[in-house]
């Protein structure tokens, strides 16, 4: 069977970070073979996205992994989607605000995001994965300007939106669709490979503590747990003691990982509302079944499973490791 090929689409913050330790560790296990990493703003702007990338690759020992800048703002940058930008859940820099040094981006490759992202789909044909783990402003302006990459690509893998109009950055949309529906709009609308959508409702589902994120997953002695935990030393005094542990990028790439987290998925015809005075970048899913579904909503997770993956990728040495017999 050939390696699975990934690009990953991000905004790292720490959820991407936690996401992007899973996958390289599954990477160096030759699992997979992540082809590029491409960077976008969202959680932070994007100059802070290509050092939390890079500060993430140092501490995996991966720099040979080529990373790409690419856009730096939505495609319309309305009044409403920059306050929601500065809400700066994972501090203004998307690492808390934590570090102070300088990080090495010198290996910061020269060719845009989205030109990379062509590249690399055209030249696998069939092949690329694309995990999106951020607003989708680089995959929706790749499609614009090389429609052709359609053709050629695999599926893509996204964490975004919501399925019940529950929202996490206005009562009724998720951020990193909130943040540039007009480019959820073309992707949706202009794809016809699969599409697996992770929304919000299904990641707050999740059955992992904060007990067990900080006293077990938090007190492993390695450089890629030392990293998340000061990232998020800030986001933890935010989080409320009720609430549950929720890497929400890091499930959709466990997801792409291992399929036997999913439990529940089911097909939809979905779209975005972008004229809403109260529901812009709400995700609206056609119930009636009247237009051609073109994403599968995954509902529900294994989240003991999800907990074994993360185990076994920031611990190389824990046992069982689900990584390794993947």
């Amino acid at each position: 069977m050939s390696i699975k090929k990934i690009i990953i689409d991000c905004d790292c913050g720490t959820d991407d970070a936690v996401a992007l330790v899973l996958l390289i560790s599954a990477h160096k296990l030759k699992k997979i073979e992540i082809k590029a990493i491409t960077c976008v703003a969202g959680n932070a702007p994007v100059d802070c996205v290509v050092k939390n990338v890079f500060r993430t690759l140092q501490v995996c020992d991966s720099l040979d992994i080529p990373v790409y800048k690419g856009a730096h703002s939505s495609l319309i940058s309305i009044e409403r989607t920059v306050k929601a930008a500065d809400l700066s859940y994972h501090g203004s820099d998307g690492f808390g605000d934590y570090y102070k040094d300088n990080v090495d981006i010198s290996k910061l490759q020269d060719e845009h995001a989205v030109v990379a992202i062509k590249n690399i789909i055209n030249k696998y044909p069939n092949e690329i994965s694309v995990l999106c783990l951020a607003p989708l402003t680089n995959i929706a302006l790749v499609i614009k300007m090389f429609p052709e990459i359609l053709d050629n690509v695999k599926d893509f893998y996204a964490m975004g939106g919501n399925s019940t109009a529950k929202g996490n950055t206005t009562s009724q949309a998720e951020f990193n669709f909130y943040i540039d529906p007009e480019s959820v709009h073309i992707v949706l609308e202009s794809n016809k490979k699969p599409f697996w959508l992770l929304p919000w409702e299904t990641c707050i589902k999740s059955t992992l503590t904060h007990d067990w994120r900080y006293n077990v997953l938090g007190k492993l002695n390695t450089k890629t747990i030392e990293l998340i935990n000061n990232a998020e030393k800030s986001i933890v005094l935010k989080a409320e003691k009720n609430k549950k542990y929720q890497p929400c990028d890091a499930i959709i790439a466990g997801i792409i990982l291992d399929s036997k987290l999913i439990e529940e998925v089911h097909d939809y015809h979905a779209d975005i509302e972008l004229a809403g005075s109260k529901t812009r970048g709400q995700v609206v899913l056609d119930h009636l079944q009247t237009n051609k579904s073109n994403i599968w909503l995954i509902e529900n997770i294994n989240f003991d499973r999800f907990k074994e993956l993360l185990l076994s990728a920031f611990d190389e040495t824990y046992e069982p490791n689900i990584l390794k017999t993947l």
